[in-house]
């Protein structure tokens, strides 16, 4: 069976959810304007800055997406998704959704939703996870046959992984 590559509607929320690296200690949402820089390479958005209700509210929608990734393949206390209810979109026919909002930031961060409902529809969203390494945290596509990977990095995370669990062995 063939890897299942991602799909390109995810390409951005993958990329979105990465804009925070938690073993970097880094992040390229650190301000609205760093915002509106990062929709505008990604989705060509065209606008003034982003506003401070915006900011937060794509802080907000990260935040529910990498809890939703990690949610994958973790046990984790339920997502809050109040978030969605802030970007309007709507079905239009099938798994496909048309974003209502008329800025172009809140439209941008609309179609960041709309990949996640996309992928919800389609059944592939589980496939989008965090690493679960120590302070990793990064969120990759599990193309694998069965959708059994579990590192972001099997030469990284999962060999350190594997590497404190063969210390801990009893000899």
């Amino acid at each position: 069976m063939a890897p299942l590559e991602l799909p390109e509607y995810l390409e951005p929320v993958l990329a979105f959810v990465n804009s925070m690296d938690v073993e970097e200690g880094t992040d390229e949402l650190t301000d609205a304007s760093a915002l509106t820089t990062w929709l505008a390479s990604r989705f060509g958005v065209d606008s003034g800055p982003a506003s401070a209700r915006e900011f937060r509210l794509a802080l907000s929608l990260r935040s529910t997406l990498r809890g939703l990734a990690l949610a994958n393949h973790a046990d984790v206390e339920p997502v809050d998704v109040s978030c969605f209810a802030r970007l309007p979109f709507a079905a239009s026919s099938g798994p496909d959704f048309e974003p209502q909002a008329t800025d172009p930031i809140m439209r941008a961060l609309t179609q960041l939703a709309i990949g996640y409902a996309r992928a919800q529809a389609a059944g592939s969203w589980q496939r989008l996870r965090l690493c679960p390494g120590d302070n990793c945290y990064w969120a990759f596509w599990d193309s694998s046959p069965r959708g059994a990977r579990r590192w972001c990095s099997m030469r990284v995370c999962g060999n350190r992984a594997k590497a404190r669990t063969y210390a801990t062995r009893p000899r």
